[in-house]
């Protein structure tokens, strides 16, 4: 298994292997050049020493002193034979230690016929020639050329270990200087992580760029976190609160019937009576719970749905439970969105029964349709007491109730509004309050027109 490797040292690493490649390309470059230029001008040396020579022959004979005196290049170290073939014998003329260099007998390198090699003599270049009928055989050492590359390939070996060790250094010393706030911002989420409770935000460093953007974008998460975990604790709190009315009430009434049902039986229907209250009102309120449940899982299947048909089924239901009058009004002709029908239903049927809570029974109740461009708009409108601004933010929070409705006359959980909320949402609309010229409220439901499409959404 590969070891954990942080940023700094894969940085550090990968570049330690880029300089490294980097230097033994430029290494070799140097190098091969060097070696090229030397092997042309031991070329052209020998070019010169060739015809130099060709000019020393006299009476096929080469005259070692005039070669030696008039020629433009060293000639100390450089073997010369010229053969002159007779009519009975050939004849040989060495230049000064020639013979011994020959008794050496330089053997190719490598299969290469201008390069070979002699114990005590080292590397030579082998050059030949005819003129008049002589050959002429040059042998230049390459000792001084190899030497040459050698300090050249020892100079650059010594750059590169210098540079590799420097830009080492300096590359894993940048290397920590640009990650140590990813690590600072590391260590913070680490210790975010054992936080139980409320969890602060992170230090956002001004650089780089991109450490300051996932800064900032852990501060969003966390904000979200943190006002998701406000909300769960409310919703616990609140759920326990509308829960432990009802079972105190129940388990009074119990208590009651424990002490004085014997001597007063009269009292038995009416605790009876007020336990089936209280029970109801749990079993309302667990309903509700359920059902904001399943909708915070839901999986709805879209399809085109006539608004018309759902204001129609809701208004027949309710109708007869309403005591107020139920309207309803604008566009008359099909409607057609892309929805659940069964949640639509619910939803309006939610509005016209929080309409009905919160207005007198000789108002007005309005379900009105409207068909733009792109949307259908439903609005629910009733005459009853309002909604302040303030409740407006709050008024679709799970167990939000405006304080005027924390009545007992008003029955309610404060979860029918949520639900319908979230309900909206799994339907691809959006729904707002408002307030209802000249009094009241209305809740605008707003929906995109059907596509002609179906499709399956989850939230």
């Amino acid at each position: 298994m590969a070891k954990a490797q942080t940023t700094a040292g894969e940085i550090h690493k990968r570049v330690i292997r880029l300089l490294i490649l980097a230097t033994l390309l430029m290494g070799t470059a140097i190098i091969t050049v060097v070696g090229y230029q030397q092997i042309r001008q031991t070329q052209d040396s020998a070019t010169r020493l060739m015809k130099g020579l060709q000019h020393s022959v006299i009476d096929d004979q080469p005259d070692w002193y005039w070669w030696r005196r008039y020629s433009a290049i060293d000639t100390f170290e450089t073997n010369v034979r010229v053969t002159n073939p007779r009519d009975s014998s050939v004849k040989y003329y060495y230049s000064p230690y020639t013979r011994d260099f020959l008794s050496h007998k330089p053997h190719r390198v490598l299969g290469i016929r201008n390069i070979s090699y002699a114990p005590e003599y080292g590397l030579t270049y082998y050059r030949e020639s005819y003129y008049h009928g002589n050959r002429l055989e040059i042998w230049l050492n390459l000792m001084p050329i190899v030497v040459t590359l050698l300090s050249v390939a020892i100079v650059v070996l010594l750059v590169m270990v210098a540079t590799i060790l420097i830009g080492g250094f300096y590359v894993r010393s940048v290397a920590r200087k640009l990650t140590q706030p990813l690590a600072s911002l590391n260590t913070a989420a680490q210790e975010q992580a054992h936080q139980r409770e409320w969890r602060i935000a992170l230090p956002v460093p001004a650089q780089p760029v991109e450490v300051n953007q996932l800064a900032a974008s852990f501060n969003a998460l966390l904000e979200t976190v943190n006002a998701h975990t406000a909300q769960e604790r409310q919703f616990t709190s609140n759920a326990a609160h509308e829960l432990r009315t009802p079972i105190a009430a129940v388990l009074t009434q119990v208590q009651l019937l424990q002490r004085r049902a014997a001597d007063h039986p009269e009292i038995i229907p009416q605790s009876l009576a007020y336990i089936s209250d209280e029970s109801m009102r749990m079993k309302n309120l667990v309903d509700s719970l359920l059902t904001l449940s399943r909708a915070d899982r839901a999986v709805l299947e879209l399809a085109p749905v006539d608004l018309q048909d759902v204001i129609a089924a809701a208004t027949t239901r309710e109708r007869p439970l309403l005591h107020q009058t139920l309207r309803v009004t604008g566009n008359q002709s099909p409607a057609v969105i892309l929805g659940a029908a069964e949640s639509l239903e619910q939803v309006l049927t939610a509005l016209l029964d929080n309409a009905a809570k919160y207005s007198p029974a000789t108002s007005v109740i309005t379900v009105d349709l409207e068909t733009t461009a792109t949307t259908q708009i439903i609005r629910v409108k009733d005459e009853g007491m309002g909604i302040s601004a303030a409740d407006k933010r709050h008024i679709f929070e799970r167990f939000y109730r405006a304080d005027p409705a924390r009545t007992p006359e008003i029955a309610g959980t404060g979860l029918g509004l949520a639900i319908v909320d979230q309900l909206v949402h799994l339907n691809h609309g959006t729904i707002t309050v408002g307030d209802n010229v000249p009094q009241g409220s209305q809740f605008v439901v707003t929906l995109p027109r059907a596509d002609g499409q179906s499709e399956k959404i989850s939230e």
